[in-house]
């Protein structure tokens, strides 16, 4: 009995799971995203100068990239190195709470050769941006993803490797992933758990797209993947691979998409949101998947 009551002990115990926001206790914002995250993402161009602010003062700290403190060390200016990659920055408050600042330094898309980047074909961006809107502008580098930097946490939750476009070729790919959009998954991530959905992390359809593969799959020229700003996601607490069924009804179906879709459109109505409106698509089960969502930053509202 007692061997038999330990085993059943540890079966639950290893099935248990506690979500954690991974809030820092204090907010800073990298230019211009608040981010209150312990760790954080931002893409940039070689050289390129990155803004660290907060209303309370705060140390920035780099073995790796130049810092200068202005304004009270309330906004540090850091300037990123002329070399492509990962480097790291470290943000602390008085009290000694602190956030990793990843600064991913991007391959400038002018070392394309044709269609491709070092070997991975990216394809070509639209000449000019949808309607004028310059969230529509051809980013001007892509970050390299490479199998010993694929695991890097962009956010709490959220791995370089979710967002890896699904062409063939590679190692290296390339990709870049719109902060917004990260803020706005831990946002989602956040009020799922809240809704009793233990996830640590979202499953992922789809995150970045080159503009070849986007074309190949016969998607809409101007997708919101291309720029980095969307993903295509479903709840996975049995990691499958797959949408869960959600509402325990022995089956999984578009009832299920529903329900994460709500949880999603609930949000749109407060104020906390208001800067993550954007694209919510519904997508039902096929042959090849069993159902999710879409969400992106486009900064208006659509529906599909």
């Amino acid at each position: 009995m007692r061997i038999l009551t330990f085993f059943i002990v540890f079966i639950l115990s290893s099935h248990s799971f506690a979500y954690d926001s991974q809030r820092a206790g204090f907010t800073v914002t990298i230019n211009g995203e608040l981010n209150p995250y312990r760790i954080f993402s931002t893409f940039v161009m070689p050289g390129a100068e990155i803004v660290i602010s907060s209303t309370e003062a705060i140390t920035v700290s780099s073995s790796e990239v130049a810092v200068n403190a202005t304004s009270f060390n309330t906004r540090w200016k850091l300037k990123a190195p002329n070399s492509p990659g990962a480097y790291i920055a470290s943000v602390s408050n008085k009290d000694g709470k602190a956030i990793t600042v990843n600064i991913l330094v991007l391959t400038p898309l002018s070392q394309m050769k044709g269609e491709y980047l070092n070997g991975y074909r990216i394809g070509n961006y639209p000449a000019q941006p949808l309607r004028g809107n310059p969230i529509y502008n051809a980013p001007k580098g892509l970050f390299e993803v490479t199998t010993s930097n694929q695991d890097l946490k962009l956010s709490p939750h959220f791995t370089l490797k979710q967002f890896i476009c699904k062409q063939a070729g590679g190692p290296p790919k390339y990709l870049i992933v719109r902060e917004r959009l990260l803020l706005k998954l831990e946002f989602i991530l956040e009020r799922v758990n809240e809704k009793g959905y233990a996830i640590e992390t979202f499953g992922f359809i789809s995150g970045y797209r080159t503009p070849f593969y986007n074309k190949s799959i016969k998607n809409v020229q101007y997708s919101r993947h291309v720029y980095g700003g969307a993903a295509d996601i479903f709840i996975d607490q049995n990691k499958d691979g797959s949408m869960d069924d959600l509402n325990k009804d022995g089956r999984i179906d578009e009832q299920d998409v529903r329900i994460f879709f709500n949880i999603v459109e609930s949000e749109y109505s407060k104020d906390r949101y208001s800067k993550f409106v954007g694209g919510l698509g519904f997508y039902r089960k096929n042959s090849r998947h069993n159902g999710f969502i879409h969400v992106d930053v486009r900064g208006s509202r659509a529906r599909w």
